[in-house]
């Protein structure tokens, strides 16, 4: 296995670019994900790697919390160190910082990932050698607990409930709907006065497959801060996310 820090660079692209002229949300988390493959293709336990062992299994991701200082401009390259920092028996766990061309850090994020049996569509006990080539000289970018509980407290659905259907173009290499999709979905909730979202926190709790429709709902729980639910028409959760503006400076 090869070192357990990747770092891997991209020029902002117009198409990902919001009004602005910066990167939206949506745009740093795909870097984010790809990041990550590229990282688990150096460390031997891609999935690729799996199907060249003949095991018909993949990674999913099932947590993610990105906090970003700055959003990168047009044409601006984004460099983001990567590596894997342990976990437990299925669940591993990735966290990443991203910097400008100056070195300055844009923002960071961390991630938490499960392996699926792409048939069964069941999670399955993470390889020990995940676990052997974790980073044990950095620290973790948010401290050793980043996640907070993320909950939807409201059961009925709101009137105002936002639609959407998935399409074929939305599914990825597992077959399901991609992680950066429901974020796309859900930042649609967040009214236009709420200001640009800086803070991302979600929780991925079940797949949506090509044609099946999603709804989407927002609650703003204190200025400029909201809990969105991705869900089925029949009430199973998709994703909850808590998402917010940039922090105030001192």
């Amino acid at each position: 296995m090869g070192d357990a820090f990747g770092v891997y660079s991209w020029a902002v692209r117009t198409y990902e670019c919001g009004p602005d002229g910066a990167a939206k949300m949506s745009a740093i988390c795909d870097y984010l994900q790809e990041a990550a493959s590229l990282n688990a293709e150096t460390l031997a336990f891609s999935k690729s790697d799996f199907e060249a062992a003949g095991e018909n299994i993949s990674w999913v991701l099932t947590r993610l919390k990105v906090r970003m200082s700055r959003f990168p401009k047009w044409g601006e390259t984004v460099s983001i160190l990567t590596f894997p920092r342990g976990g437990r028996k299925i669940v591993a766990y990735r966290d990443f910082i991203l910097t400008d061309s100056a070195g300055e850090e844009l923002g960071r994020a961390t991630s938490e990932w499960m392996l699926i049996d792409l048939a069964s569509r069941k999670m399955v006990a993470i390889p020990e050698g995940v676990f052997a080539a974790a980073n044990t000289v950095r620290e973790p970018v948010f401290g050793d607990e980043p996640f907070a509980k993320l909950r939807w407290d409201c059961r009925e659905t709101a009137a105002d409930a936002l639609s959407f259907r998935a399409m074929r173009g939305d599914i990825d290499l597992n077959g399901h709907v991609n992680n950066v999709r429901y974020i796309e979905w859900l930042l649609e909730g967040r009214p236009d006065g709420a200001g640009p979202c800086h803070e991302l926190d979600i929780v991925f709790k079940s797949e949506t497959l090509a044609g099946e429709e999603v709804r989407v709902e927002t609650v703003e729980t204190e200025p400029a801060v909201f809990i969105h639910r991705v869900f089925a028409p029949n009430g199973r959760d998709h994703a909850i996310a808590r998402t917010a503006a940039p922090q105030p400076k001192d």
